[in-house]
């Protein structure tokens, strides 16, 4: 039997109560407004029409900032919310890493609660009751065995909730953020018992802000924006969509919510300075570039005035920082280039209208790339 995750038009909507604005005079008049005004009950979107499809082997991340509907769409994908329209289509067996306190009572004993964590996941008691030993030590918990769970430290509680969750090895996998809790030594064991149920998964889905780990875990994405799909592709152009959305967003520009695809590898980077070279008609230019596909472009070229002009020298530059911002594999996206341009002496003469392109190769340096603040002050001053 194949497993996937199909999601058409997928929508949420959940109810909200809000109390009207009313100007209080003092603390009783405050008081007799919370009492006898009538809370206005009214939807809120969290989901809004998301169809994607997620097949066996795939790993997938799920990007966004915060309240962008991640940790809301895994809760739908886990039947713990049912859409209001739409259809999913979850085929497989499901183990969700999302609330590792889900079906605790505090009240029980630890051992109680290995069965009541276990049957709200949806485990039978008899497959739990063999389990209850490893799982204990697992946690390293087995003297609080009798304990009511309470009494236990947060921690505790975090490991013993993980040492259920992750007893089973499921069809797919469900995670929002990597889980993480307890001592160096505990950490080491979740650690690999992690990377075990992930590589035996046949379907993985991820809500993460560590891009690195959704490099090194995921080859699909989708980014999420007020509910909707902003974009779906490959991990690589996926991420790419999220730090130039982030960046929008920083410089308070309005986001088009068009769901896009990907249409092959595009080369994206950023000028961060540009200079005379010392010699005439020659300029120096520092930033860095890459593709879609995580490779690296070797092709440089400057547009002035309706001439193309190519870089005779390209040196690639490591730059760990952008490295470790978009997550790539490799950190020497960065390059200094030396381009001549005849009878142009100063940058005020490369005029307002230049263009830097980048591309795979010099034949095939097409492509815009951004100019950082300081080169667009520098080009204006």
């Amino acid at each position: 039997m194949s497993v996937f995750i199909r999601a058409d038009r997928l929508t949420l909507d959940v109810p909200i109560f809000l109390q009207r604005e009313r100007a209080a005079n003092g603390w009783g008049g405050m008081f007799m407004g919370a009492a006898m005004d009538t809370p206005k009950r009214s939807l809120v979107r969290l989901l809004d029409d998301l169809s994607f499809e997620i097949r066996e082997g795939d790993r997938l991340a799920i990007l966004g900032r915060n309240g962008a509907g991640k940790s809301t769409l895994l809760r739908v994908l886990n039947r713990v919310y049912q859409p209001t329209s739409g259809q999913l289509t979850v085929q497989g067996t499901c183990q969700a890493l999302l609330n590792m306190s889900l079906g605790f009572n505090g009240e029980a004993t630890v051992r109680e609660n290995i069965y009541l964590r276990g049957v709200a996941m949806g485990l039978k008691a008899a497959f739990l009751r063999p389990q209850v030993e490893s799982i204990l030590d697992f946690a390293g918990l087995e003297h609080k065995i009798n304990h009511r769970l309470r009494t236990l430290s947060s921690g505790q509680k975090m490991r013993l909730g993980f040492a259920i969750s992750t007893s089973v090895q499921h069809d797919i996998m469900l995670m929002d953020e990597w889980v993480g809790a307890g001592d160096s030594d505990f950490m080491a064991k979740a650690k690999e018992r992690m990377q075990s149920r992930v590589g035996g998964s046949k379907i993985v889905v991820l809500a993460s802000h560590s891009v690195g780990l959704l490099r090194d875990m995921c080859n699909k994405g989708i980014v999420l924006e007020g509910g909707k799909l902003a974009y779906a592709g490959d991990i690589t152009s996926s991420l790419k969509c999220y730090h130039e959305m982030m960046a929008e967003l920083r410089a308070n520009k309005t986001i088009s919510l068009q769901a896009q695809v990907p249409v092959g590898a595009q080369v994206y980077g950023v000028i961060e300075e540009i200079r005379c070279g010392g010699r005439e008609g020659v300029f120096l230019i520092k930033g860095w570039m890459v593709d879609t596909e995580g490779a690296l472009p070797s092709g440089i070229a400057l547009e002035v005035h309706g001439h193309r002009y190519v870089a005779q020298t390209l040196v690639r530059i490591k730059r760990p920082d952008v490295m470790n911002h978009l997550g790539l594999s490799n950190g020497d996206c960065g390059f200094h280039a030396e381009i001549s341009v005849p009878g142009v002496l100063q940058l005020s003469g490369l005029g307002s209208e230049l263009r830097i392109l980048g591309g795979l190769s010099a034949d095939h340096a097409d492509a815009p790339l951004r100019l950082g603040a300081a080169v667009t002050a520098a080009l204006n001053s």
